[in-house]
This record gives structure tokens, sequence and C-alpha cells, in this order.
């Protein structure tokens, strides 16, 4: 396996690993939902600008990206409060969504100039992202709760979604 891809299989890692734990979290009556979404964005903006550094020759500026939508929805998290107006929540998590799917889009063109038939692939991890992202915004107007748990769903399912990527590339270069 590639150094990138072995960076990007750990950043899928920590998103699925994220997401078990914020689904564990309402066990332990530990919902201050501020404080667990600034969290994980911040731990997965650190983990992409790592990503970056790590992997610039590559010239794949996606970590970058990632690292700037993070800190973005982080300011606008930050600013907002969140635990009295759920409707502030998820409209932090739709921003990010949107700033997230534009990078996955760049990301694509990025696979489908290269005439790589991987393209494909992240054009439905694109649109299954997007749905899941969108089923999560529209229900985190319940207690924390249950936002927490949606949260923990929507971050385990968008790792899973990022594993789908460096499995790929490694299953495909294999087989040549």
């Amino acid at each position: 396996m590639k150094k990138k891809q072995i960076v990007d299989l750990v950043i899928a890692v920590f998103l699925i690993l994220g997401g078990s734990l914020l689904l564990v979290l309402p066990i332990f009556h530990f919902v201050n939902v501020k404080v667990i979404f600034m969290s994980i964005l911040g731990a997965y903006g650190l983990l992409n600008l790592c990503q970056f550094l790590l992997t610039k020759e590559a010239k794949d500026y996606e970590g970058l990206f990632t690292t700037i939508a993070s800190l973005i929805t982080l300011i606008v998290v930050w600013r907002l409060d969140i635990a009295k107006t759920p409707w502030y929540l998820a409209l932090s998590l739709f921003i990010w969504i949107i700033m997230m799917s534009l990078i996955k889009l760049k990301k694509a063109d990025y696979y489908h100039d290269r005439h790589s038939t991987i393209w494909i692939l992240r054009i439905i991890d694109l649109i299954l992202f997007i749905l899941t992202g969108l089923l999560a915004t529209l229900n985190l107007y319940y207690e924390a709760d249950i936002q927490v748990l949606v949260l923990g769903f929507f971050f385990l399912i968008h790792g899973m979604l990022e594993l789908t990527d460096p499995l790929t590339i490694y299953l495909t270069s294999q087989k040549k």
C-alpha cells in the first residue's frame, strides 16, 4: 500500500472509531453536543491537515480543503449557541456537508481527468454522503441524547464511505 492510501485508511478508521464513540457517549450521560461536535470537527480537521502535510508530494489538496472546511464549521459552531437551538446544529452540519460535497466532487473530477474508473465510485460515495448528511440534518431537532446518536451514525457512515477509496485503489493495484 502506498503512503497516501495508508494515511487515508487511518483517517477513515478514525471516523469509524469516532462515530462509534459518539454512539456510546449517551450511555455515560455525556451529551454536551457543542463540545462533542467541536471535538470531532477539530480532530478531523487536524488529521486532514496531517494528511496534507504527509502526502503533499502527491499534489492532493483534499486534506487541505477538508481542514479549511472543518475550521470554518468549527468557527460557526463556536459562535452559535447550538445547545439551546437545535436548528443551529443542523445548519452547521449542513454547511459542513455542502463544503465537503464540493471537495468530494473535485476529487471525483480529479479521477475522471486521469481516466480512472474510480471516479464512478467517488460519485456514488458523494451521493451517499449527501443523502446521509441530509438525513442526519433533518433529524437533529430532538433532545441532546438523540442528537449525539444521529451525529454518531453520520460520522460512522462517513468513515465507511471514506474507507472505500483507499481499499479500492489498493485492491485494483493488486489485480494488475
